[in-house]
């Protein structure tokens, strides 16, 4: 299972959209001429643009039309590049492993064992390829030594027993991890696979 940036999509999609309804909305006022009437509402200290002024005011024409103004444009051609180039770059799925546990042994001891993730991943892998109906695993520790997460890919053939399965996983393999960590799992996310087909379709349990 990777992660996605979904939360990063519609975080910018609503900040976008708000920019763009916000300039929606001005556009709009300022073509009906309602502008002026907030402005003179407000008691505000300008005067908004008529619809019968240039849309291009002099002073703006002025500025384009100095020696810098194709300096400035490409600087923030480039940024603009930039952003959306880390944009699409975060649209990249991402495993997010977790770094090296440190594990006590004893309550109040002065030193810890380093434990590699990989590791208890593999023997992870091998205990769910022991179970029935199993013909594939692979499984993802996230989160620190205090908080793990499990994320576990687990693919079946057509006559496996799901719930079956699902029930030895939380029980066996779960218990079996929490207790090599002794500590309880934060989150357990298993996806399970029908099939060897990549056109199988997915169904995921959490």
């Amino acid at each position: 299972m990777r992660d996605t940036a979904g939360r990063l999509n519609r975080t910018w999609l609503a900040i976008i959209g708000l920019l763009v309804l916000l300039l929606g909305a001005a556009g709009l006022l300022l073509a009906s001429g309602a502008a002026a009437t907030v402005t003179n509402s407000l008691n505000a200290r300008f005067t908004p643009a008529q619809p019968t002024d240039s849309v291009v005011p002099a002073g703006l024409r002025d500025v384009f039309g100095t020696g810098a103004a194709p300096l400035v444009l490409t600087a923030l051609a480039v940024v603009v590049g930039f952003l959306a180039l880390l944009w699409l770059f975060a649209q990249v799925p991402r495993r997010h492993p977790a770094r090296t546990f440190r594990l006590h042994s004893d309550v109040g001891a002065a030193g810890y064992t380093r434990c590699e993730p990989k590791v208890l991943s593999e023997a992870v892998e091998n205990h769910v390829l022991r179970l029935p109906g199993v013909t594939g695993a692979d499984a993802l520790l996230r989160g620190s030594a205090t908080e793990p997460d499990l994320n576990l890919t687990v693919r079946v053939d057509d006559r496996a027993d799901l719930q079956a399965l699902l029930y030895l996983v939380h029980t066996q393999v779960a218990a079996d991890l929490e207790t090599a960590l002794e500590t309880p799992l934060r989150n357990l996310a298993v996806l399970i696979t029908v099939g060897n087909r990549q056109r199988e379709d997915k169904t995921a349990v959490l």
